[in-house]
């Protein structure tokens, strides 16, 4: 029996879809020595079921265990692993229990060595019996949204193209444009009986496909319309820049096999008078399986690293130039970043504010002398955004601003990131020169692959056809990130709720003199692209999809906060949930944090500082507050909760919120001594 007919009949034997994704993570991450790591299979476990709830799809039965992937810790996977699928795929992937080790079977693993086709094979049953097991329970098999990030392999049937293009099944092309999307989907049958479809190269990149014609009964004659609405979505596909997917089957009756993106060429005609297409795989396409979950390569290459990796790399560059962080906060300014690219870094003079920001900028290659990083100091005399973004000269002639011309620059450069950092950015009112900056935030919306707001000026601020060609189509662009750095002392302005509510406030207070990491090596930065900071969701419905668990779990915590914040009328509104629970998501993707850290780091920074006031009530909310923190209740209302509250924190390691906790004992203590505070030290 050969390795793919013996894998076939181990497989039709499926109580759960482990069986199957264990085979596609041995596919996936298994080097060139035939070896697959145990953690780099639950890392592609992880992510499999993960996948399918972001779009949206069940990710398992519900009395199955990865039904609940998003609670599921690496220890738990792992041991799912073993006990089930290895164990039952027994003869075909083997457990070397010391080394932490998969492999196949030494007959399959001769095959792979041999050629691609065994595997392709092999992903395509493995997708095989995915499909039927899932089509049971769940009747999401394809959706549009999926469609550009589907791994090569994966099953569908003509109805499910049917589903989702809106044409008849029978038809082999399906165009897309619905909902500002635009796509053609094809489907092949290689080797068909009439008009067969070819692959032309060993590789399967490049495919001869016919084009869609009518056969006269008659005479048996082919004739071909290349104006006709399926074969000229091909044709144009090129031009207009839309994608081509092609699902392929080797034969009729059987399901059709992701096959990837692919590139129109040209025509060709043969002989007999028929007409084809040629189509060419997209650079960068992999004919054989594809997955999120990086790749062991063969040979001294790295792998491509995760968000995870290049965000330790950031804070290993700042400590190598002897700046010293905690690694929590570098994760943490990122996450803020990647949530809304307005962040507040607050605290004494003195504590590394602005060298954090040119520091972190220089880790992913944005620098003073490349022109991605700028630095804008605000003055105090700054009455409105002229200073910032630029105003017409008594000529009429318009002059950008410093902010304004970094725009420029960010636009026509998107795939890299681009920061400003406005140092001590509360000399003057930042409501009278930011506000405009501020509401345009709010209109940033998704378009395409690009992310945008409304424009910056309108053309009526333009007399000159000169000025309104070059500034009057501006916008914040998805590159663009503003950190503003602030001391809260007499000589400063404070923050309104309007700017609070649009910003990560992070505080610096902590301060180690004795830690000047003097034997730390240089670390070289790292190129990004963009993709690692831009944000990804606009609205919480962008991303309910695959994490309503989390998102609820969020927002139940959110609703007993508000509860308590309401008392005082403090209480936030949606753009703070939105806000709250995208910083909670990207969390959870990347794996930075445990739950309960990043949501302290989240407390810490959108709710205590809108906090401020003398009257009692203030009081009553703040310890609330603490008991949500610490799950223990203070004994006084009103005074002398200071030292209890620190006696607590010192005394305890099974606290839900330390950072919060700590932050609302000292403005507990400023209540008690003052008669006031606020979140500001």
């Amino acid at each position: 029996m050969s390795v793919v007919s013996k894998l076939d009949e181990n497989l039709k034997r499926r109580q759960a879809s482990y069986k199957m994704v264990t085979v596609l993570a041995m596919l996936e991450t298994t080097s060139h020595n035939g070896i697959a790591s145990v953690s780099n299979v639950v890392d592609y476990f992880r992510e499999f079921y993960q996948r399918r709830q972001r779009y949206g799809k069940v990710p398992e039965k519900d009395k199955q265990a990865m039904a609940k992937v998003s609670s599921m810790s690496d220890a738990q996977i792992k041991s799912l692993l073993l006990r089930n699928p290895v164990k039952y795929l027994q003869g075909i992937v083997i457990h070397d229990a010391k080394r932490d080790e998969l492999r196949f079977s030494e007959q399959i693993e001769n095959e792979l060595k041999l050629n691609v086709e065994p595997k392709r094979e092999i992903r395509n049953v493995a997708y095989k019996h995915l499909y039927h097991y899932y089509k049971d329970f769940d009747p999401h098999q394809l959706n549009l949204q999926e469609l550009a990030d589907l791994p090569i392999g994966s099953a569908a049937t003509a109805a499910d193209v049917a589903a989702i293009s809106g044409h008849n099944q029978v038809k082999g092309i399906h165009p897309i444009d619905k909902e500002d999307y635009k796509a053609v989907i094809i489907l092949s049958t290689i080797g068909g009986e009439n008009y067969s479809n070819q692959w032309l190269d060993e590789g399967k990149n490049l495919l001869r496909y016919y084009l869609e014609g009518r056969t006269d009964r008659k005479t048996g004659k082919r004739t071909y319309n290349l104006k006709l609405n399926t074969n000229k979505s091909i044709i144009e596909s090129r031009e207009e820049g839309y994608p081509v997917y092609v699902f392929a089957r080797d034969k009729k009756g059987e399901l059709f096999h992701f096959a990837g993106e692919f590139l129109y060429e040209k025509v060709e005609k043969e002989e007999s008078g028929d007409y084809y297409f040629i189509l060419k795989r997209k650079e960068g396409e992999k004919p054989v399986g594809i997955s999120d979950v990086p790749k062991v390569k063969e040979g001294p290459e790295k792998d491509d690293p995760s968000t995870s990796e290049v965000v330790g790399g950031i804070y290993n560059y700042i400590t190598s130039k002897g700046f010293v962080f905690e690694e929590s906060l570098v994760k943490n300014f990122y996450l803020s970043l990647k949530t809304k690219p307005f962040v507040i870094l607050a605290g004494i003079s003195g504590t590394g504010k602005s060298k954090l920001v040119e520091l972190f900028a220089e880790a992913v290659g944005a620098t003073n002398d490349n022109g991605r990083f700028k630095l804008i100091p605000v003055r105090p005399d700054w009455n409105d955004s002229s200073d910032l973004l630029g105003y017409k000269n008594l000529e009429g002639k318009f002059l950008p601003g410093p902010l304004t011309k970094v725009i420029q620059e960010a636009i026509k450069e998107q795939d890299k990131p681009y920061f400003v950092c406005l140092d001590e950015m509360n000399l003057a009112r930042v409501e009278y020169y930011f506000s405009d900056f501020l509401s345009l935030l709010e209109t940033r919306k998704i378009h395409g692959e690009e992310l945008r707001s409304n424009t910056l000026f309108r053309e009526s601020n333009f007399p000159l056809d000169e000025d309104k060609k070059q500034f009057s189509t501006l916008y914040i662009p998805g590159n663009l990130f503003i950190v503003g750095t602030v001391n809260m002392d007499e000589t400063t302005h404070p923050f309104s709720k309007k700017v609070l509510d649009r910003a990560n406030t992070i505080e610096f207070t902590d301060v180690y003199l004795d830690n000047f990491s003097s034997n730390i090596d240089e670390t070289e930065f790292q190129e990004v692209n963009n993709t690692l900071f831009k944000s990804e969701y606009c609205f919480l419905k962008d991303c309910l999809a695959g994490f309503e668990e989390m998102v609820q779990k969020t927002v139940a915590e959110l609703i007993q906060i508000n509860g308590v914040l309401t008392e005082a009328n403090l209480h936030v509104g949606y753009r703070v949930r939105d806000e709250l629970c995208f910083y909670m998501i990207y969390n959870q993707r990347f794996a930075l944090m445990k739950w309960n850290e990043a949501l302290d780091w989240q407390l810490l920074q959108k709710i205590l500082p809108r906090i401020q006031g003398s009257s009692r009530q203030i009081s009553k909310v703040l310890n609330n507050l603490f008991e949500q923190a610490t799950g223990v209740k203070l004994e006084n209302e009103y005074e002398g909760n200071r030292e209890e509250a620190e006696k607590l924190l010192e005394s305890s390691s099974k606290i839900k919120w330390p950072r919060s906790a700590r932050k609302i004992a000292y403005m507990l203590g400023r209540y008690e001594e003052d008669g006031f505070t606020s979140f500001w030290a």
